[in-house]
């Protein structure tokens, strides 16, 4: 019994020492624990590793004393899992107000330098940890906090990482996790381009534009919103630093930037852009502008021959997702613009500037000749249509008409774009044009008959009002019966339908009389359609009509 004793309390004993073994050289516990940022521009060659725009954040290191002890000298190794593009020295044109550097150095760490050293080749960060003689041995914890560490995101996937080490293996020093998460997720900035307006704004639609050099009243107009692709994605200078101020006076630190890239802009074309203010209240309103942080502006002018404009965060919620309202102001079209044929013009969005690398090539230190940030090539957003070239016609719909002897139906129609509105600014623009007529009879045993149409030219001219080359000029009228209009087009017989009518200039407008020339007639007005080329047919609530 005493000798199973004795065995016993010897296992114990084997078992303490072997416990306290791997423990014996480690007298100061260090923990890293970053502030998170939870989501990056996955194309951004300066994503932070902290929380964005708080002063301070970064990755706290904090040590626990076991027992007091000697602590041999050594170094804690900080490395990230791609290129580091900040520095803690502010030189190549890495900006001066958010260097890397150490920050609220306490106990233990009271004397660790403020400047850690950059490792480019291992994209590691090198902080030298103080020493004690076991004559003096050290009995206290400590903190510091290292901050301003950026890396090239570009191409890497979420999580994002550090992994801690120590130089030494046998140190007084230990390490009780030796990875952590920097950055949480990598997305889209930009997370689409749509028609529309932020809440309270005036919804302009899309703009549209005549192939006869003409602007619709009303109609040179448009709205669009770039969206937001995460509630921290928009930045300014400030917000991109951990320094709470802004992080440098030179043009290439930037905030966040969306250059807009406005495509088919047809030569003597001419958009004026602005952006929708006030941007909102309090001191995280939403506030963007065209041009740089150093020369804000309201507006900005768009033609073929320079079709970019570059928007600017000067101020943002890092909380909530927003849009950016940009309105297509104005549009000039010049007396010669290439709009005589229907196209549209669409603008697609990115973030900017582009650079291949935050890196000099041939020092391998980050630089900030491209931009800074600046983001690898990514998917744009759009293209999304905002103005519309359309032919310059009036589509017009006659619901019903009638060839049945004796009855006729006569049709008039006026090309109104002679007024007396000029002189006070109001007026049409004077313009001739064909007009063109598209027929779908009512079979004689029921259903539908087959459609056919009939263009007016130099030589299809029926009935009265038409210029020789078979234009209806500006404040003529044309009438015309519908049994001439059979014959023009080469139908014999009968007609019950329904007819479209296009004139080829604005502002046309009809009227149309069945009638047996003897005791009875019925007059109605033909009905005026939204151009269908802009507004389809098919949509529920597309079809307004007007007289």
């Amino acid at each position: 019994m005493k000798l199973r004793s004795k065995l016993m309390f010897g296992l114990v004993g084997v078992l303490v020492v072997l416990a306290l073994s791997p423990s014996s050289f480690a007298q100061v516990n260090i923990t890293i624990s970053p502030d998170t940022s939870a989501a990056e521009i996955q194309t951004n060659r300066a994503a932070q590793t902290a929380i964005p725009g708080q002063t301070g954040a970064g990755i706290l290191v904090q040590g626990q004393v076991i027992a007091p002890s000697g602590l041999t000298t050594t170094q804690l190794r900080l490395t990230f899992p791609s290129p580091i593009t900040s520095s803690p020295v502010p030189s190549g044109g890495i900006p001066s107000g958010d260097p890397i550097r150490i920050e609220g150095q306490t106990g233990v760490f009271a004397t660790v330098s403020g400047t850690p050293v950059l490792n480019t080749v291992s994209s590691r960060i090198e902080i030298d940890l103080p020493g004690f003689p076991s004559t003096n041995p050290n009995t206290q914890g400590g903190t510091f906090r290292l901050v301003g560490v950026r890396i090239d995101a570009n191409g890497k996937t979420a999580p994002v990482s550090v992994t801690a080490a120590l130089r030494d293996s046998v140190t007084n020093y230990n390490l009780t996790n030796t990875s952590a998460t920097v950055i949480t997720a990598l997305s889209a900035g930009l997370a689409s381009l749509t028609q529309g307006v932020r809440s309270g704004q005036p919804n302009l639609g899309t703009a549209t534009i005549f192939t006869s050099r003409s602007v619709p009243s009303g109609g040179g107009k448009a709205s669009f919103l770039i969206n937001e692709g995460f509630a921290s994605a928009f930045r300014s200078r400030m917000q991109e630093g951990n320094s709470g101020v802004d992080i440098g006076p030179n043009p290439s630190y930037n905030s966040t930037r969306v250059k807009l890239t406005f495509n088919n802009v047809p030569t003597g074309v001419t958009l004026t852009l602005s952006i929708d203010t006030p941007d909102g209240t309090g001191s995280s309103a939403l506030s963007a502008r065209f041009g740089s942080e150093g020369a804000p502006s309201s507006s900005a002018t768009i033609t073929s021959s320079a079709n970019t404009a570059t928007v600017v965060i000067l101020n943002s919620s890092l909380t909530t997702v927003e849009s950016i309202n940009v309105n297509i102001a104005s549009i000039t079209v010049s007396s010669t613009a290439a709009v005589t044929t229907a196209g549209s013009i669409t603008v697609s969005a990115g973030l900017s500037p582009v650079c291949d690398t935050n890196l000099d090539p041939a020092t391998g230190l980050p630089t900030a000749a491209n931009g800074y940030p600046c983001f690898g090539a990514g998917v744009d957003v759009g293209p999304l249509t905002v103005v519309n070239i359309i032919p310059t016609n009036t589509t017009m719909l006659m619901p019903y008409a009638a060839v049945l002897p004796p009855f006729d139906t006569g049709l008039a129609v006026a090309n109104t774009t002679a007024d007396p509105f000029v002189a006070t600014g109001g007026g049409a623009t004077p313009s001739a044009g064909t007009i063109r007529l598209d027929f779908f009879p009512t079979a004689s045993a029921g259903g539908a008959g087959t459609s056919f149409s009939l263009t007016t030219s130099a030589t299809v001219r029926p009935g009265a009002g038409l210029s020789s080359d078979g234009t209806l000029a500006a404040g003529a009228t044309w009438t015309v019966l519908f049994s001439q209009l059979l014959t023009a087009a080469g139908q014999t017989g009968n007609f019950i339908g329904y007819v479209f009518i296009q004139a080829n200039f604005l502002n046309a407008h009809g009227t149309a009389t069945i009638s047996d020339f003897r005791t009875y007639s019925l007059t109605s007005n033909v009905l005026v359609l939204l151009p269908p080329a802009t507004s389809s047919r098919s949509s529920v609530s597309a079809e307004a009509l007007d007289f």
